[in-house]
């Protein structure tokens, strides 16, 4: 993959968080700011307290890395058996899945509603190790505690996920997760510390934004795999031509031929 490509699958995974960061402080907010409240009152104040809600979200931005790794090792099986340029097609997936997030917005629920109860289920199993990690008292026990945290179901992780898929390499796969989870850190930990001061993002009409803007860049993505796939045809036809080319010349000293004295 060329690194015009990988830019572009990185500023699509910033997209998609900066554009998700609404409904990344409506559906984790809460859990942030219960958090905050995990963590003993005599580190709970200034500077301390982003300390220990940036511990927390590195680790769940080590969750998603590997995740993206783990995507890009199976996008580079399935893109394999999928027509067309890799990266259209790709780009394609994510586009129709971020509609599908929109929907799941919106409050239609769907396909990524779906997945989110399955990862219910693994999730159940995996709550009874966050309150062993309680009170957060050691930075250990708040990075493995943000580890966990990244296994909670969620829709716009499932598209960035999808995304990192796309690139069809473990690296690129991580440092898209990478890049997303980092975004996504600093609404969330501004929630846990701040929580009061942010229910307007939780407003109807804040999620009707997040829809627009979440419609609006899938919009983006499908007009981009459209745009890369006829680019990608029109230059297999001129490589298959050039192919071709060779194959059509006959070479002089073949043919039939009188010399003139």
């Amino acid at each position: 993959m060329n690194p015009e490509s990988v830019l572009a699958l990185l500023a699509s995974g910033a997209l998609i968080a900066a554009t998700g960061s609404i409904h990344c402080v409506g559906m984790c907010g809460g859990i942030s700011s219960a958090l905050t409240f995990a963590i003993p009152e005599s580190r709970r104040h200034g500077t301390t307290l982003w300390l220990w809600q940036g511990i927390l979200g590195l680790g769940r931005m080590t969750t998603y890395t590997v995740f993206g790794a783990l995507a890009g090792v199976l996008g580079s099986q399935l893109l394999d058996l999928l027509p067309g340029p890799a990266m259209a097609v790709g780009l394609g997936l994510s586009g129709i899945l971020m509609l599908l997030l929109a929907l799941h917005l919106a409050g239609k629920g769907g396909l990524l509603a779906q997945l989110e109860r399955f990862g219910q289920g693994v999730w159940r199993k995996l709550q009874p190790l966050t309150r062993k990690l309680l009170p957060l008292d050691h930075p250990v026990k708040a990075y493995l505690l943000g580890m966990l945290w990244g296994f909670l179901p969620c829709g716009l992780v499932y598209t960035s996920l999808a995304l990192a898929a796309t690139s069809g390499q473990p690296l690129t796969g991580a440092a898209i997760m990478a890049v997303f989870g980092a975004i996504t850190v600093i609404p969330v930990a501004t929630t846990g510390v701040i929580a009061s001061r942010l229910q307007g993002f939780r407003s109807p009409g804040a999620r009707k934004f997040a829809v627009i803007l979440t419609t609006l860049l899938a919009g983006s993505f499908l007009f981009m795999a459209w745009k890369m796939a006829s680019g990608g045809g029109h230059h297999m036809h001129q490589h298959a031509s050039s192919q071709q080319a060779p194959m059509e010349y006959h070479d002089p000293q073949n043919q039939p031929h009188h010399q003139h004295h």
